[in-house]
This record gives structure tokens, C-alpha cells and sequence, in this order.
């Protein structure tokens, strides 16, 4: 008998990479909801909401309830979206659970744009850190998460599955936008110091490159990742996106140990 020979090996590479990525987004979400949980929900219930502004000093306003309201909603929902977004990726869920899948995705669509729309709010009314460049990277995070919310269910219950999941991919990826920042700055921070960064004001063309990482290139990246996919004969482009895909890996790890150790702990046992 001839000897098996595994076919397709650049095309084995990336879905293997392609996992790998998943499962360091997973374990950032993890810890990122794990942050959420106890620095707002438990913070709140215990010591109330003024609180919140050793998190973040906009978090909380007296006498400004549309806006705390605003704010509340932006962070709690997005313990449920989070969660609720990457069990939607799982082809084992899709497969045996179709109904789960269908209701799952309506409440992460619902729970998207209303998190959205909250943080394009904040933005306007409250501000945020950053120059403006940066404010309308984010607002365009925001805005695609909308549009592609739009197109994933349009697409869904046209029945064309092609369609939808690439509107899926896309609407996941913009709603991971400001987990993506945060774990791309913190790399950063580890690797390259404060380089390219005004510190007091956190603005510097390094902050707008990780902007442009955080919400327009994943868009980019995942059109790459699916033409190699389907264009298997093309070695090269495969086998670069797999070690493109194992680079962000690399890179979420990096910045998961950083934004985890330097931000998100000692917020909580402060």
C-alpha cells in the first residue's frame, strides 16, 4: 500500500492557525468579561456607581443619568455580547443546535448595535482619550458593527449562508474592535515602550496604527485569510496568512499578559 500523504498541507497550516487565534481571542475574552464583572457589575452593586471612575474617569457623572445609563449599558451588555458572540463561531454549536445558533445570533446582533450606539454616544457627549483621528477610528468601529448586523441577519434569513457568514465574521470582528486595541497597545507597551506615544495625552501616530489595527485592518485581514482559503493552488499567499494569523496570536498573548498584570488586576483589588 502507498503511504498516506496529508494533501493541502498550507491549507492544514492556516485553519490550524486559524484555531490558534481562536482560542487566544477566547482566553482574552475570558479574562476581559472576568474584568467587566467584577470591576463594574460587582463594584456597582457593592460600593455603588460613583465607583466606577477609578476604572475609567468618565465612566461615571453625577446629575448626567442619560449618560450613566449609556455607559452602564455599554459595559454590562457587553459581558452577554462577548460571551454570546464567540459561541456563534463554534461549527460543533452550528451544526447540532441550529435553533440555539438562530436566537443566540439575534440577541448578539440586539446587543451590538445597542452597545454601539452607546459608545457613539459616549464619544460624542463625554469624549473619550485620543485626538479626534483616533475618535472617528473608533465611531467607524461603531458604525460597521451596524452595517454588518444589518447584512448578517438580511443575508440569514435569505437563506444565503455564504453571505451571512462572512457578514457574521465581519460584525464579530468589529465587535472585538476595543478588545483588540487594547490587547495591540499593551503588546506595544512590552515590546516597544511608550515609542510613538504621547503618554498624557495618548495620542502619537503609534495610536492611530493601532487604531487602524483594531478596527479597519481585521476586515482586511479576514478577506485575505478567506481568498487563501479558497485559492488553494497559491501556496505562498496561504502560507503567509498563516504566519500572519500565528503573528496576532503571538501578539494577543503578549498583550493579554500586559493589559491583564499592568491594568485589569490591579484595578479590581484596588
Amino acid at each position: 500500500m502507498a503511504p498516506h500523504t496529508t494533501t493541502h498541507t498550507p491549507i492544514n497550516l492556516l485553519e490550524t492557525s486559524k484555531k490558534l487565534w481562536f482560542i487566544c481571542l477566547l482566553l482574552a475574552q475570558v479574562c476581559f468579561v472576568t474584568y467587566l464583572i467584577l470591576g463594574y457589575a460587582v463594584t456597582g452593586i457593592t460600593h455603588g456607581l460613583s465607583q466606577w471612575t477609578r476604572l475609567n474617569n468618565t465612566a461615571y457623572i453625577a446629575n448626567d443619568m442619560t449618560g450613566n445609563v449609556m455607559y452602564a449599558a455599554h459595559v454590562l451588555l457587553a459581558v452577554i455580547m462577548i460571551i454570546g458572540g464567540s459561541l456563534q463561531l463554534i461549527p460543533t454549536l452550528r451544526a447540532k443546535y441550529k435553533t440555539f445558533h438562530r436566537y443566540n445570533g439575534y440577541v448578539f446582533v440586539i446587543l451590538a448595535c445597542c452597545i454601539s450606539l452607546a459608545g457613539l454616544y459616549l464619544i460624542i457627549v463625554r469624549g473619550t482619550v485620543g485626538n479626534t483621528l483616533m475618535h472617528a477610528l473608533t465611531m467607524f468601529g461603531g458604525l460597521l458593527v451596524i452595517v454588518s448586523s444589518i447584512f448578517a441577519v438580511k443575508t440569514a434569513r435569505a437563506c444565503n449562508i455564504n453571505a451571512h457568514q462572512i457578514w457574521a465574521i465581519r460584525l464579530y470582528l468589529a465587535a472585538n474592535g476595543v478588545l483588540f486595541f487594547r490587547l495591540m497597545i499593551f503588546a506595544w507597551f512590552i515590546v516597544f515602550g511608550s515609542l510613538g506615544i504621547d503618554t498624557a495625552t495618548f495620542t502619537g501616530p503609534t495610536v492611530i496604527f493601532i487604531s487602524l489595527c483594531s478596527y479597519v485592518f481585521p476586515i482586511l485581514i479576514a478577506e485575505l485569510v478567506r481568498y487563501a482559503a479558497k485559492k488553494t493552488s497559491h501556496t505562498i499567499i496561504t502560507l503567509t496568512c498563516a504566519c500572519l494569523m500565528l503573528l496576532i496570536s503571538a501578539i494577543f498573548l503578549t498583550g493579554l499578559f500586559g493589559v491583564v498584570l499592568a491594568s485589569w488586576y490591579p484595578a479590581i483589588v484596588a
